[in-house]
């Protein structure tokens, strides 16, 4: 059997590209969330245009995908972003199991039936130690051979949340 490298942590990323990603976060992080938001801001308006199209069937749906898909390319936080955190804790396994737990603790009180996890929570522990931990916390992958470890894990509720009953 065939073991996918990709679900194992990634290797340590060195000093000077991580300071220099850090600083080059630290300008552009700005302009890309005004290019962000103008885009947002462009869409929705498009979208009140479309709204008088809802008469056409799948038109709404159509438009949906289109915004999916242009977040998809221009996301609000791109995988090459590194935060102080990131760049003082590259390579410490016991800081990304603390993310990865506190990352999973959040998401027990998350409402929706789907949720995405980013890599920059697991990436010195890997997208394995995220599978095998899920389960404690009500998760589960997807569908485990659609998955890119490498940009991030989508997960799904294994039973729907629940309020707490009064006892």
């Amino acid at each position: 059997m065939h073991r996918d490298p990709s679900w194992d942590p990634l290797p340590t990323r060195g000093t000077t590209r991580l300071t220099c990603q850090f600083l080059l976060t630290t300008v552009y992080a700005p302009v890309h969330w005004m290019l962000c938001t103008a885009l947002l801001l462009a869409l929705l308006a498009f979208g009140l245009v479309i709204e008088l199209l809802s008469l056409i069937p799948g038109v709404e749906r159509g438009y949906e995908k289109f915004i999916d898909a242009v977040f998809r390319v221009f996301p609000w936080w791109p995988l090459w972003f590194v935060t102080l955190p990131e760049l003082r804790h590259e390579g410490d396994v016991a800081f990304y199991q603390a993310r990865v737990e506190a990352k999973l603790a959040k998401l027990v009180k998350w409402k929706q039936p789907q949720a995405t996890i980013p890599l920059r929570t697991y990436r010195a522990v890997g997208a394995g130690y995220v599978a095998q931990r899920l389960g404690q916390y009500g998760w589960r992958l997807q569908d485990q051979v659609s998955q890119r470890p490498l940009t991030g894990l989508q997960l799904s509720r294994v039973a729907p949340a629940q309020a707490a009953s009064p006892a």
